[in-house]
């Protein structure tokens, strides 16, 4: 369904560059123009009308508070023969704003990619989320098709269901760590807690966001708002249980955490922490195959071997200096590693 598509960038930011990165990597046909800021290399166009002239699909990859503006002096200059798929992180407004600009004429598709720049580089596991608008449903399987080619996996929701999601989820992460981040949390984590591990990773998306996303998540999403007013009187109610309760631990049952100690032998919840933790690393497995085979399409474009007998050499020296700091045995630890490198070379091709 996506073979032959043409794909049309406006806006080449962030997302924009990060996305068209993974388009790339999977051969799909791809140009951009950016409204702000030329588009240099043989994928950039000079204008508009060029990149229009040369698109199927065109990807709306602006900030929200422009798409409205972007959308608007899009349609004009639109064909039956185009599509429009807008990226934004709030759906309700921006699909609403589709069926009435591009109407039944121009077929187009709200989608929400669950993914940036910092979680493509780290190969992590792409997810999106896609609106069809009841007008063109024949677009929303065409990008269904297009986004799982580049790897990630696809969920339809209606627009309201999607920001009443975001706004318990992705708008509440980003609220909490914006307020660690202004209660002076600090850049050095190394201490923290494992529990703070989860937070730690809205609170660097927090740090890298220029302010587009927090605003668009938080003032865009109509139910961003009453959410976080549920959520401050909620946290309101449990500061004043802590008050109240008298110092006697078991008098406050309202934290609900089982105790498995008391319930499940020692052995078994050991072996399900275990078991927790080996679907956690094939689950690193599969981002570092990722990674691989990236660096194999690197080392095919520039001539370079496969197999780098110096590199490998040096790599499993660190990796066993680094068990060894954590008190594990640098044989044991490099053997391991020479099968994980036989992994990655099978993925290089």
């Amino acid at each position: 369904m996506t073979a032959g598509l043409r794909i049309g960038l406006v806006g080449y930011g962030r997302f924009g560059a990060a996305l068209a990165s993974l388009l790339e990597e999977r051969g799909h046909s791809w140009r951009a123009w950016d409204p702000v800021v030329e588009v240099t290399g043989e994928r950039g166009v000079a204008d508009l009308d060029s990149l229009l002239s040369q698109s199927d699909l065109v990807i709306v990859a602006v900030p929200v508070n422009a798409f409205e503006g972007v959308l608007r002096g899009l349609r004009p200059k639109l064909g039956p023969q185009h599509m429009v798929m807008d990226v934004c992180s709030v759906k309700q407004g921006p699909c609403q704003l589709m069926d009435e600009v591009l109407d039944a004429e121009i077929g187009h598709v709200g989608c929400h990619p669950l993914f940036g720049p910092l979680s493509i580089a780290r190969a992590e596991p792409l997810r999106t989320v896609i609106c069809p608008s009841p007008l063109h449903p024949e677009v929303a399987r065409t990008a269904r098709a297009l986004f799982e080619s580049i790897g990630s996996e696809v969920n339809e929701q209606d627009p309201a269901s999607h920001d009443r999601f975001m706004a318990l989820t992705h708008a509440m992460a980003f609220f909490i760590a914006r307020g660690l981040l202004d209660l002076g949390l600090g850049d050095d984590l190394r201490w923290a807690p494992p529990s703070f591990a989860a937070l730690a990773a809205s609170i660097a998306a927090v740090r890298a966001d220029a302010g587009h996303l927090f605003n668009a998540i938080q003032r865009d999403n109509p139910y961003a708002a009453p959410t976080r007013h549920r959520f401050i009187e909620a946290l309101t109610l449990i500061d004043q249980r802590l008050a109240e309760a008298p110092p006697d631990l078991g008098a406050v049952p309202e934290a609900g955490i089982p105790d498995l100690g008391v319930h499940s032998p020692a052995l078994l919840e050991v072996r399900e922490h275990i078991d927790e933790l080996d679907r956690e690393l094939i689950a690193l497995l599969q981002r570092r195959c990722e990674l691989s085979a990236r660096a194999g399409l690197a080392k095919r474009e520039t001539g370079a071997p496969v197999l780098d007998p110096g590199r490998e050499a040096e790599l499993l020296m660190l990796r066993g200096r680094w068990a060894e700091e954590g008190g594990l045995p640098a044989d044991v630890v490099q053997a391991v590693f020479r099968e994980v490198l036989t992994i990655s070379r099978r993925v290089q091709g």
